[in-house]
């Protein structure tokens, strides 16, 4: 049975290797391991039975010790406490407790036993914690726990907050390279945002895509020279969010920012700064679906910043220009706002005193199953809403550019836009310890991608008026929102298979990913007219052609896909 388990393993391994399309050794490491030696008297002790037992999910992992006296316990749960024991028919049993894992951490627990009825002198049973010039350690690597996670403070509950501990980290940059080099992974799964638009997932909205409160610990890997860590040039940011165990346990949470600790002066100054509010509400929960066996972890949050879209201010007339008060007068653009309405039926929307805001909903749902002590299953869904509000872009590839507001211009609201990003995401994976010598890894993964545009205002041209050779005031829909779609997609599917020789391992495996995108991009669509002055717009508006209802070809029939 074994060797036909080694063969079955063996050709999985290689067919992998093979398979078509990118292939690449680039995955994220998802667990830790145990390793060791059993001795008796100095010598070594083949036979042994090790089994180590996570004891808050009674989870077990078992293998025996071979001729040289050495074992070990691949793909583990991270953290702990795990209880070790060591035993064999004729000599005494012999365990250690308090033992905790780190991610991708290899821990050195070594075992000398004696003879069953003989007195001996003091038994030693050792552990190694990650020594500095540990053989096992794969190169500069930065942990962040989960006592860390909760215990330092964050204001965007985004891993940024936390991955700044790397030495070599600037903001979600690493040994100087662009963010967007980097390789995120949740769970062994590609997390990235793999069309390029931004360096991570979130960054697209600026909001956190996994709760806090439903990860384990996180990982940075600067140069790795562990064959299993790749596909990136700065770091590898690797997360594993958290289980369920056989207590149950959750949290309820609910957090605000209140408007007073906004400032309203400068020295003396009084100052409006608009308004700022930011509610989030939580809930986790974890424990068994049956004892020791199947694990149930859940997490959901929900969550919404509100801020000024704007804090420039029309001029009433009179009051100097500077500060936030602009040079466009209140007058001219309400008679321009009510013209458009009566004329043109177009709502242009406020010029001042509005809000952006930015919601977002993101859920977890993981399962854990053991098997048995040498197999185990996990399914991990991972789900985000979230949409931001957004200024009408300051280009001047269309339109004359600079319309965003300031204190020589004021654009009306409907002429913003809005940017979502909506992740679904699955992972599967199946760990397992083939016999005494050999461990196998695989993992299958599902991601979608929607960072599509959203408007406020109906589809309308763009109209940029000037006064003395600059932007005064900006209605219309925004110029690169018509149509503008992106959706992307990738299957991951990756494998290792390890083989432990006496003073080496061996790993073979194989990462491949599919990735499929489509972008619709129509800047423009809805034209994009530019008048030297108000006066001038009023002269031609009853003439000029502005036809809201017209369409632009299909946009899912001409999207680029790759």
């Amino acid at each position: 049975m074994r060797t036909s388990n080694t063969v079955r393993y063996c050709v999985l391994s290689f067919f992998m290797l093979c398979v078509g399309g990118r292939v690449a050794l680039s995955q994220g490491v998802t667990n830790a391991a145990m390793s060791g030696r059993v001795t008796s008297k100095g010598e070594p002790l083949p036979g042994v039975n090790v089994i180590a037992v996570h004891e808050q999910s009674g989870t077990k992992y078992g293998t025996s010790t071979r001729v040289d006296g050495r074992f070990n316990l691949p793909n583990m749960r991270v953290g702990g406490p795990y209880m070790v024991t060591a035993s064999i028919v004729g000599y005494k049993k012999e365990f250690r407790e308090q033992l905790f894992l780190q991610l991708s951490q290899n821990l050195d627990v070594n075992f000398s036993l004696a003879e069953e009825g003989i007195e001996t002198g003091e038994v030693v049973v050792t552990a190694e914690r990650g020594a500095l010039l540990s053989p096992d350690r794969t190169g500069a690597a930065t942990s962040v726990s989960r006592m860390a996670l909760q215990a330092l403070p964050t204001v965007a509950g985004r891993i940024d907050d936390f991955t700044r501990l790397t030495p070599q980290a600037a903001g979600s940059s690493f040994a100087g390279q662009d963010n967007k080099m980097n390789n995120v992974t949740v769970d062994g799964s590609y997390f990235n945002n793999s069309f390029g638009l931004q360096g991570q997932p979130g960054d697209r909205t600026g909001v956190a895509p996994i709760s806090l409160d439903a990860i384990e610990q996180v990982q940075v890997n600067i140069a790795p020279f562990d064959v299993r860590q790749g596909n990136f040039v700065g770091a590898s940011v690797n997360t594993v969010t958290k289980s369920g165990t056989n207590e149950i346990s959750g949290s309820a949470y609910y957090s605000f920012r209140h408007q007073g600790l906004v400032g309203t002066k400068a020295k003396d100054l009084a100052y409006n700064p608009g308004t700022f509010r930011y509610k989030k509400i939580g809930v986790r929960l974890g424990g068994p679906i049956i004892g020791d066996k199947l694990f149930l972890f859940a997490s959901f949050e929900d969550d919404k910043l509100t801020q000024p879209g704007t804090t420039f201010l029309a001029n009433t007339g009179g009051a100097p220009v500077g500060g936030n008060t602009t040079r466009v007068l209140a007058s001219d653009l309400d008679r321009l706002s009510q013209f458009l309405k009566d004329t043109l039926k177009y709502e242009t929307g406020s010029y001042q005193g509005y809000d952006f805001e930015t919601p977002a909903t993101r859920f977890i749902a993981k399962l854990d199953y053991s098997l048995n002590d040498r197999n185990k299953l996990s399914l991990r869904y991972n789900h985000l809403d979230s949409e931001s509000d957004q200024l009408v872009s300051n280009s001047s590839s269309l339109g004359f550019g600079g319309r965003r507001s300031s204190t020589n211009s004021l654009n009306f609201r409907n002429s913003n836009y809005g940017i979502g990003e909506n992740i679904r995401s699955i992972i599967g994976e199946w760990s397992s310890i083939i016999g005494d010598n050999m461990a196998n890894n695989l993992i299958i993964g599902y991601s979608h991608h929607d960072e599509s545009r959203t408007y406020r205002g109906s589809f309308f041209p763009l109209v940029d008026i000037l006064q003395t050779g600059s932007v005064y005031t900006t209605f219309g829909f925004e110029p690169f929102t018509p149509n503008n779609e992106l959706r992307y997609s990738s299957f991951q599917l990756q494998n290792n298979f390890t083989m432990y020789k006496d003073d080496h391992n061996l790993t073979l495996g194989a990462s491949a990913e599919r990735y499929e995108s489509e972008n619709v991009f129509f800047p423009g669509a809805q034209s994009v007219y530019i008048y030297n002055s108000l006066e001038a717009f009023y002269r031609d508006a009853r003439g000029y052609v502005a036809n809201p209802n017209r369409t632009t070809t299909n946009g899912r029939d001409s999207a680029a896909r790759f």
